[in-house]
């Protein structure tokens, strides 16, 4: 639906012209894959705060005596009552602790969970856990690190989210007043931009201009991204 207003705004200001709706077939998709980056972006940080909990109640888990297979199976318990029916990472924990359970390899179980979440700490420590499980190790230790680094991964991103906010602002604002000063020339001086409507030459160029005003909003997000 947000695709679809920004693409009436911008048949309506680059184009005048019902046919100006056509060019939702690059809008849309523009629209929606910016939305879902964020939207992962966003979710990438919850399930990281999550699985450092979930971390940490495993290593709770071990510290009094339970195996490893109970250690997992108490933790999702516990991360229950923390998260409630609102967790993101609970139901792959859920899927992981049925799979032990139906005698599937704890290693291969854990492996596919880490891979379901997509997070590297998730899937070096699934590895770790298949090497100790041959040779032997210290799995709460091994967790313990992997749950600080993660805590250390999310206070840097914390860091830079604080220090970049300015700049995310001032780039949604760039981002925005371009369609503000057309749409005010629009209201304003309508004649002073009339030759650029109804016309092919102007259809060119106003869509030159559109497909620059995309290109320099994916620069801009692409300048305030600092991956961790």
């Amino acid at each position: 639906m947000q695709g679809l207003g920004l693409t009436a705004v911008i048949a309506f200001l680059f184009y005048r012209s019902v046919f100006g709706l056509l060019v939702g077939v690059i809008v849309i998709p523009f629209w929606y894959k910016l939305a879902m980056a964020d939207k992962q972006a966003k979710r990438k940080v919850s399930v990281m705060l999550e699985f450092k909990e979930y971390m940490m109640l495993i290593v709770a888990a071990l510290q009094t005596g339970y195996s490893l297979e109970k250690a997992l199976k108490q933790s999702e318990v516990e991360l229950k009552r923390l998260y409630s029916e609102e967790s993101m990472l609970l139901p792959l924990v859920h899927v992981m602790n049925q799979k032990i359970g139906m005698n599937i390899q704890l290693e291969k179980a854990f492996l596919e969970f880490a891979r379901a979440i997509n997070i590297d700490e998730a899937i070096s420590l699934a590895e770790i856990i298949s090497f100790a499980k041959r040779s032997g190790g210290n799995y709460g230790k091994n967790i313990r690190d992997t749950a600080i680094k993660i805590e250390e991964n999310l206070g840097v991103k914390q860091e830079i989210e604080t220090i970049t906010t300015e700049k995310r602002l001032e780039l949604k604002v760039m981002c925005v007043m371009p369609l503000g000063i057309l749409a005010y020339i629009s209201l304003t001086s309508s004649s002073f931009i009339a030759p650029l409507y109804k016309n092919a030459l102007g259809v060119v160029i106003m869509t030159a201009c559109l497909v620059a005003y995309g290109l320099l909003i994916m620069l801009g997000r692409r300048i305030i991204e600092i991956d961790v």
